[in-house]
């Protein structure tokens, strides 16, 4: 944690004389290593996925791209010959960027949130850059928000709340912000002691049923999907503790963010999964995975018979110690 904020206050004795932001855009200049050839994408990152937003023919070892951005934010370059993209924190001020042969940043020259992100994303991949060191130290800094999103997960309703209320009103507008401030809304709505909200999925066999019809019962809904490493190791515990109380008044409701439904329906097969199944439509971008916050998956909430939560994002070996505690079977 003190390395990270040292390193940030470090980095801006020596930025005053950066680059500077413009009234008319940005502008990107890049050089290449000898062998790559092609076209370099400018990409935006939107709804869990990239999208092309500008392209640029290599020339001599160069290329270009210019245009406005409506906020500082995080954009990314992708060449045609390379698998991985290099992420650029772009605003609307001059930046030039150098390439080594692994497709990664040399060097980078820019405005100071330009620079700040270029030196902070190694230490943020590595785990060890502090997101909410950086908010306290650094609370007008877009770059420090949103490095702040993309540890979202690691913080509950309230020390996110706290985390919220010290960033500066100067960036409220900005979609960092609003991401937090939607992430806020969402986990309230889902917190201990609130109704859970209902739904409505797709059965295995093509039915519909909703949360609602479980009413009178403990319901454990797992959030999960086929291709979650995590998820299919919770399995084995879930059919233990399924098995172990669902003669008392116990139920799981397991609801799946898959695509793929096929792969969805192998996996309930191999796993032995005997309790009630549902898909969304849409996966990660279904309207259940926004009602009730998901961040990651596995995720587990638990429901009292009356239909109000007891508890979010509760583990197996936490859950059958409250099951043993409540329903003694």
């Amino acid at each position: 944690m003190k390395k990270a904020v040292v390193l940030f206050l470090s980095i801006l004795t020596f930025m005053g004389c950066r680059q500077q932001k413009t009234e008319e855009g940005y502008s990107i200049t890049g050089t290449v290593p000898d062998g790559i050839e092609g076209w370099i994408y400018l990409q935006e990152y939107k709804d869990r996925e990239y999208r092309n937003i500008d392209s640029s023919h290599i020339v001599d070892r160069k290329f270009s791209f210019s245009g406005s951005v409506p906020e500082p934010r995080v954009y990314a370059l992708h060449s045609s010959q390379k698998a991985q993209r290099a992420q650029i924190f772009l605003e609307n001020a001059p930046t030039e960027v150098l390439f080594n042969n692994e497709w990664e940043i040399e060097s980078i020259k820019g405005s100071e949130n330009t620079e700040l992100f270029q030196l902070l994303l190694p230490e943020s991949r590595k785990g060890t850059l502090n997101a909410d060191s950086l908010i306290v130290t650094n609370p007008s800094s877009p770059v420090a928000v949103y490095f702040l999103t993309r540890e979202i997960y690691k913080y509950d309703f309230d020390e996110l709340k706290i985390l919220r209320n010290t960033i500066s009103d100067s960036l409220s507008g900005h979609s960092y912000v609003k991401e937090i401030d939607e992430t806020l809304t969402g986990l309230e709505r889902v917190q201990p002691g609130k109704e859970a909200p209902d739904f409505t999925l797709e059965t295995v066999n093509g039915d519909s049923l909703s949360l609602q019809s479980l009413r009178g019962q403990y319901v454990l809904i797992d959030f999960w999907a086929s291709w979650c490493p995590d998820c299919r190791k919770s399995n084995p515990h879930l059919v233990k503790l399924y098995n172990q109380f669902k003669t008392h008044n116990f139920t799981i409701l397991g609801v799946s963010i898959d695509e793929d439904k096929d792969r969805w329906k192998d996996a309930i097969e191999k796993d032995g999964l005997a309790w009630p199944q549902l898909i969304t439509p849409g996966g990660w971008h279904s309207d259940v995975v926004k009602t009730y916050a998901l961040r990651w998956i596995p995720t587990g909430v638990l429901v009292d018979p009356e239909g109000t939560i007891i508890a979010r994002s509760i583990q197996p070996e936490t859950l059958e110690s409250y099951l043993k505690t409540s329903l003694r079977p």
